[in-house]
């Protein structure tokens, strides 16, 4: 039912499959807010696959990270169904894979959105997609659940934190540790960004990012392994201080210095860990 040249997201029925409930919220408010009340969510593709049989949605918003079916075996369930052929589809992901980006364009995708994402940038793409003209979305439509988002920010920082202190690189499951914050820093960045608190979601990218790097060789030396974690350490307790003031946006000459430290101490890791002798070339 999407109209040609038809303002809005009226009348429209979206579909969103995320995994984060905060995330959830975040969406849920930036479609109310350009007109769409029609909006299905769940944290489960495969009860996503049999709404799109009884609902028949104008657009499915998917997550590509979830625990119970990632996005892209979704979107291949999807295109065998008979109503989930030509639904149209776009990703909104922290996942920035290339060959998941490529398989998802295969697979008729209509856009990869990458949290953290702003309530205008969606709208205006799922506008896009519907042949509709975006409507307007007010500048303070999360500004609700940001307030609601940073009175627990700095528990959950916190709690990252106590994570990485526990975690032994001489240990068994330092791996295993390590996967945990990669999961929890995924989903921090794409949050933390989105509600209005860029550089806290900056710094966990970019940690993430190291993360995902490191856990491609558990079978790094523990010396790598110490300095994995004074790079976790040091970033973590840039975030609490931007958490524990809420600091909303970029935080000025002093966020980006921050973001400067945590970048020299990744790219010094980084060239340790695929340098010669590194746990890239063992």
């Amino acid at each position: 039912m999407s109209t040609e040249g038809a303002i809005g997201l009226a009348n429209t029925t979206v579909l969103m499959l995320e995994d984060d409930p905060t995330m959830r919220a975040a969406v849920r408010s930036m479609f109310r807010a350009s007109g769409c009340q029609e909006v299905l969510q769940t944290a489960n593709g495969h009860e996503a696959l049999q709404w799109v049989g009884w609902h028949a949605p104008d657009l499915i918003l998917c997550d590509c990270q979830m625990p119970q079916m990632d996005g892209m075996t979704f979107l291949r369930a999807l295109r065998k169904l008979p109503k989930g052929a030509e639904t149209a589809v776009l990703m909104l992901t922290a996942n920035q894979d290339a060959d998941d980006a490529w398989e998802a364009r295969r697979l008729k995708v209509a856009g990869w959105l990458v949290k953290p994402v702003s309530p205008q940038n969606v709208v205006a793409q799922v506008a896009a997609t519907l042949g509709r003209l975006p409507p307007r979305v007010p500048e303070n439509v999360l500004e609700q659940l940001t307030a609601s988002y940073e009175q627990k920010l700095p528990g959950e920082v916190a709690a990252l934190l106590d994570l990485a202190s526990g975690a032994q690189p001489s240990a068994a499951a330092f791996p295993a540790r390590l996967a945990e914050l990669h999961a929890r820093l995924h989903i921090l960045k794409g949050q933390a960004g989105t509600l209005g608190y860029e550089l806290l979601g900056q710094v966990a990218g970019k940690l993430h990012d190291m993360l995902a790097q490191a856990l491609r060789f558990p079978d790094a030396a523990e010396a790598e392994r110490v300095e994995l974690m004074r790079l976790l350490r040091v970033g973590l307790a840039g975030m609490k201080l931007v958490a524990d003031r809420r600091l909303r946006g970029a935080g000025g000459a002093a966020g980006a210095r921050m973001l400067q430290q945590v970048e020299e101490f990744t790219l010094a890791l980084q060239a340790r860990l695929s340098g010669p002798g590194g746990a890239s070339a063992a």
